[in-house]
């Protein structure tokens, strides 16, 4: 069944082409504001960039076993992603075909997924089983109503979802990224905790501050940068993803709430998946930040923490290690709401990247300038 159009509600394209994505980095210029604060920007983006790739939705362990489900929305799109008759991945949007109630919430285990509404009733495949009181209702072909579904894969222990009609493969893009993590050993480690944070910005700025390739961390993060030799910082970019990677350094306390270094390890990798997935290995951990609009001018960040089976069972080297972590993410907090701001003043236009350090941003970019191109 086709999804229904919105509305055109897009930019005017002048505002779009004011980013020369043929420019090199050190002639190019950033985006003008308004790809931040003109709230059509955000519809053109739920209609290209977060319709047209694939986008992280749960992480595998939370989908083991059958009936085990996860529901949630980006973009105004409720989804649900289930684990099926004979261990196959389902993903559906998640709106009731009568009255377009959400039909699940939160995440659990079921045998059949059941409108809290009027009580229309989906197999685990999505098919509708049972639907009361429609009475005499004519023309009503049961094949017809189901959940209509999305695409879905699972790749390095999370599972994606697709909207768009025909996406191309998730993992060959990606294989390369694959190998690297493999290397860092990720399949040892442990789900531990999740960390949310609400953002009055746009959810570019976040992914920008994550890109710049490590410009802000020696004025925003000192606690970090202490740890981290960042002479040794690089950006690696590929086709859909780059990789920001450098060694530890020596230095620091382990007070609580300190970002010390038995935490940061002797290398620090940092992977980031078009269009709002962030992988972050270092030391005994890794945490992903899977950012998340909320409109224009609000974000959500999702922060899952993962552990080696060692440290998962040293609950204060863990408490200490979310509570530097936490330290770290309200720094950047305060400094994209800051931007957010400086970004509404008639003072300010668009700026220059930094060549040595905004490789990474750059190329964000252009990925956005490219879907907004092809609407």
């Amino acid at each position: 069944m086709p999804v229904r159009s919105r509305p055109d509600t897009h930019p005017p394209r002048e505002e779009i082409r004011r980013f020369d994505a043929d420019q090199p980095l050190e002639a190019a210029w950033l985006p003008p504001s308004s790809w931040y604060n003109d709230p059509r920007f955000y519809e053109l983006e739920r209609d290209t960039v977060f319709r047209r790739n694939w986008l992280v939705a749960a992480r595998a362990d939370q989908l083991k076993h059958v009936g085990d489900y996860v529901a949630g929305m980006i973009t105004g799109e409720p989804y649900v992603v289930v684990r099926g008759e004979g261990g196959a991945l389902g993903a559906f949007f998640n709106v009731c075909r009568h009255h377009a109630a959400q039909v699940m919430s939160g995440a659990g285990c079921t045998k059949s997924l059941v409108c809290p509404y009027h009580g229309w009733t989906y197999g685990l495949d999505g098919r509708l089983l049972r639907a009361p009181e429609l009475g005499a209702v004519r023309d009503f072909d049961r094949a017809q109503f189901g959940l209509v579904p999305m695409h879905v894969a699972e790749w390095c222990g999370l599972v994606f979802i697709s909207m768009a009609d025909s996406p191309p493969p998730l993992a060959p893009p990606l294989s390369g990224l694959a190998a690297r993590l493999g290397d860092l050993d990720i399949g040892r480690l442990q789900f531990v905790a999740r960390r949310t944070y609400t953002l009055a910005c746009n959810w570019k700025v976040y992914v920008d501050n994550y890109l710049d390739g490590g410009y802000h961390v020696s004025y925003l993060h000192r606690g970090l940068a202490a740890r981290l030799d960042l002479d040794s910082y690089r950006t690696e970019i590929f086709e859909r993803y780059s990789i920001q990677s450098g060694a530890g350094a020596d230095g620091g306390t382990k007070e609580s709430g300190s970002d010390f270094a038995e935490r940061i390890g002797s290398r620090v990798f940092y992977a980031w998946l078009y269009p709002n997935l962030m992988i972050n290995r270092y030391g005994p951990m890794m945490d992903t930040n899977w950012v998340i609009p909320r409109g224009h001018d609000r974000t959500e960040v999702i922060f899952d923490y993962y552990f080696t089976p060692e440290t998962a069972r040293d609950d204060d080297f863990v408490q200490k290690s979310l509570a530097a972590s936490d330290v770290v993410q309200v720094e950047d907090v305060d400094i994209c709401e800051s931007v957010q701001r400086g970004l509404g003043s008639s003072s300010y236009d668009r700026g220059r990247y930094s060549v040595k350090r905004e490789q990474g941003e750059f190329h964000f970019h252009r990925l956005l300038s490219d879907d907004f191109s092809n609407a």
